[in-house]
């Protein structure tokens, strides 16, 4: 733990020191121009051995043998940074004599800002992307090893790369740390390499000491350099440059050892890549720059365009890294040419186009490649921030970063696809990084899928000889198989769980790597997860299959109530067209016969004497036939109330409760409120509402024992709401339901299917000993 806490302190102090001296130099860098000349005292005098061409004095008429009189109107050998670095930096005023040319005082000035800017944002922009991708590298597999090393080898080389400019401009220390930090890069890239392929052998090591023992002589050189002792720069730079040869003669060599490894070692096409990522970065440099520099012939181009290219070194090793388990050359390769093209291309068309606004006044090469460095490594930095920005979302989420195999299968498992058998499969191909496989599955009540992807998909051959494999593995051995070469797949694992089967054919690796003895568990592993999903897919399925049925016997049976409904409704309706019919009979026939039987009754009684013995009979006649009479008007109110229908719903309630409190022991108390005596309704509205409170109040005189009632009808949000209570004995709720099924109270049943056949509610609450509450709700 003490040293995890370590390095994560030296890494963030790392990352700060790295951002403070960028920022510190190249502040300070803007405001000092490049001299970029080199003298040496020849026989007395201080002749120019180099001058750069893209320096100011160049520019100015400085050249290759031009003497140097005074810098800054002193003695050259007396100046700082020729005394102890053998060049011109910082100088103001530089007196220099010409072959053939008088005396003349060359006064350097500071170039604009936006020159030395563009200048020298190529150079730091090389140095954040080396600093960059090893951030990168340890945000994606910080538990690695190999992705330490990498930061810590990009951190320095990015170091060395900003600071190069400032050293050149005489900077203080700047020179210094340049020197060092370049001495130390070798050591690292060994210790990188034989970190990256395993290869920490005794050489190696004592390698890494050597570098290491020449790096602490160059520190120790430059602090007494710097405290006055004599040492010759060139000298320095001899130290320096041998360190870099060793390193670099070390680091082939362990790649050339690797390269003769066996084609299916990872450790080849390791090497391979690393090779040629450092082709493709270096060969530009090697072109452009250190070819013109050993045939001494003019550059081609700025030092610092060529340079640019060798951020692919750095991409390289990251790549390796970061997919340290599945390393795909082919792939890698074509994601460089891909980017190189597009470069190329895109820069191209914006040369063209600064050159017709008038951006660019003269186009050559140089320009060119200047714009083409410039739009790859914007593209560079973009996809490293897009990556950074990922992690930093991924660690908000809660998300860890993952490494090797185990988090490719984490990735599979944690990623979860549709319910479909193909997209699982390639999902598996993409993450593995396989050419392709090919799966089949089955039940043991006869249902099979077959799922291909990538190569395997539409090639029947392969896939028969595959399925004859599966035939006969289910029926023997059933294992896990690693074939050779010659077979269409290089891997066969079975899953098998209760009745369900599964045989995976996993394809070669698109790297051609094979598959190692330690990825044959987590393999197996990743499988047991595809076969489980696998299982649960058909399962869902399944599922979804019988619930469609069911779905499909509910709907049907939902039409069916429907229909019993509207059939429920249409007997109710005719229900109350006879009840109506019956009414109009009887209040038509038989109530007007009685009536006219009474009125000549009547009449024949007047007639009569009071002493006649045929008068009392005759009375007694009058009275059946008036009792026949006021029995006839019963009948018709009940069936169809007149007053409902001439008056309506208020005014037939009112009669009803008067009627039945002038012949019952029963106060009806009741209360309307939102509607007038005045408001009519539908028909069937009205007389579904009488009826709940008829058998409302019917069923308070039958059973409660109360000998009160309150009702209210309320209008409200276009229903009529009606409520019934007494304060009688009660009963259980819960047996309201067996009431049908035993044919008891089948008038509250009756209640509740004419309001609900309007599309109202009916409810009931009750309590033994606490009386009943009836509610209806109709819509209007």
């Amino acid at each position: 733990m003490l040293d995890k806490m370590n390095r994560r302190l030296a890494f963030r102090i790392a990352n700060a020191a790295f951002v403070l001296v960028c920022l510190v130099y190249f502040t300070v860098l803007v405001n000092h121009p490049y001299v970029g000349l080199s003298i040496e005292n020849r026989g007395g005098d201080w002749t120019v051995t180099f001058s750069d061409p893209h320096g100011e004095a160049y520019r100015l008429g400085i050249h290759t043998g031009d003497i140097v009189l005074k810098i800054d109107n002193d003695d050259p050998g007396t100046y700082p940074s020729t005394e102890k670095w053998g060049d011109v930096e910082g100088a103001s005023a530089i007196t220099v004599k010409s072959s053939g040319e008088p005396i003349s005082v060359v006064q350097i000035v500071k170039p604009p800002f936006t020159y030395t800017l563009l200048s020298e944002l190529p150079m730091a922009a090389l140095g954040f992307i080396f600093w960059l991708i090893g951030l990168v590298t340890v945000f994606k597999r910080p538990f690695l090893v190999q992705a330490r090393a990498i930061f810590w080898l990009n951190w320095l080389v990015g170091l060395v790369i900003i600071v190069a400019p400032a050293s050149s401009r005489g900077l203080m220390l700047a020179r210094e740390l340049e020197v060092i930090g370049f001495s130390l890069v070798p050591a690292l890239l060994v210790n990188f390499v034989s970190v990256l392929t395993n290869t920490r052998n005794r050489l190696n090591q004592l390698i890494i000491w050597v570098l290491c023992l020449i790096s602490a002589l160059i520190f120790t050189i430059l602090i007494l350099k710097g405290l006055g002792v004599v040492f010759s720069a060139a000298e320095i730079r001899k130290l320096a440059l041998a360190n870099g040869l060793i390193g670099t003669v070390t680091v082939l060599w362990n790649l050339v050892r690797l390269i003769k490894l066996p084609a299916d070692k990872p450790e080849k096409n390791q090497a391979i890549i690393v090779l040629v990522g450092l082709a493709i970065g270096l060969l530009p440099f090697i072109i452009l720059t250190a070819v013109p520099i050993l045939l001494d012939i003019d550059l081609i181009v700025n030092p610092k365009i060529s340079t640019l290219f060798i951020a692919i070194v750095p991409i390289t090793l990251s790549y390796i890294v970061v997919n340290e388990s599945l390393p795909d050359g082919r792939k890698f390769i074509e994601v460089i040419i891909i980017s190189l093209v597009s470069g190329i291309l895109t820069s191209w068309l914006f040369t063209w186009l600064l050159a017709l606004i008038g951006e660019i006044k003269k186009l050559n090469i140089e320009t060119y490649l200047s714009l083409l460095s410039l739009t790859i490594m914007a593209l560079f930095i973009f996809n490293l921030f897009k990556a950074l920005l990922h992690y930093a979302i991924d660690k908000i989420l809660g998300t860890q970063g993952n490494c090797r195999i185990e988090n490719k299968i984490a990735e599979l498992n944690g990623n979860p696809s549709s319910m479909n058998e193909v997209l699982i499969v390639e999902e598996l191909v993409n993450q593995l990084g396989l050419e392709g496989a090919f799966v089949i599955a089955e039940d043991l009540k006869g249902w099979q899928t077959k799922t291909a992807v990538g190569r395997y998909l539409g090639n029947t051959t392969e896939q028969a000889i595959m399925e004859d494999y599966y035939r006969t593995a289910k029926s023997t051995r059933h294992s896990i198989e690693t074939f050779s070469n010659d077979f269409p797949v290089e891997m066969y694992i079975p899953f098998v769980s209760d009745d369900f089967i599964c045989g995976m054919f996993l394809g070669h690796r698109r790297s051609y790597i094979r598959f190692q003895s330690n990825e044959v568990l987590l393999l197996t592993s990743v499988c047991y997860q595809i076969g489980q999903r696998l299982k649960g897919i058909r399962f869902i399925k399944q599922l979804c299959r019988e619930i469609n049925i069911i779905e499909k016997k509910s709907r049907e049976s939902q039409r069916r109530s429907q229909g019993l409904e509207a059939i429920n409704r249409l007997l109710f309706s005719n229900l109350e067209e006879e009840k109506k019919a019956l009414a109009r009979e009887i209040h038509d026939g038989s109530l007007q016969i009685g009536l006219d039987l009474n009125r000549r009754m009547k009449e024949l009684i007047a007639n009569f004497s009071n002493e006649n013995n045929c008068f009392h009979t005759v009375s007694v006649m009058q009275d059946m036939i008036e009792d026949l009479n006021y029995e006839l008007r019963s009948i018709c109110s009940n069936l169809r109330p007149s007053s409902l229908r001439d008056l309506g719903l208020i005014p037939a309630v009112e009669v009803l409760f008067q009627q039945i409190m002038q012949k019952e022991l029963l106060v009806i108390f009741l209360d309307v409120i939102g509607m007038s005596r005045e408001h009519r309704f539908e028909e069937d509205i009205e007389v579904v509402a009488f009826r709940f409170l008829q058998e409302g109040i019917n069923n308070v005189m039958k059973h409660s024992g109360s000998t009160r009632a309150n009702v209210t009808i309320t209008l409200e949000d276009a229903r009529i709401e009606m409520k019934i209570s007494d304060s009688g004995k009660g009963f259980d709720p819960q047996k309201i339901a067996d009431w049908s099924l035993v044919g008891n109270h089948f008038g509250i049943i009756g209640m509740k299917e004419r309001i609900e056949s309007l599309g109202g509610k009916f409810s009931i609450t009750s309590n033994i000993g606490h009386g009943v509450t009836l509610k209806a709700s109709i819509p209007i």
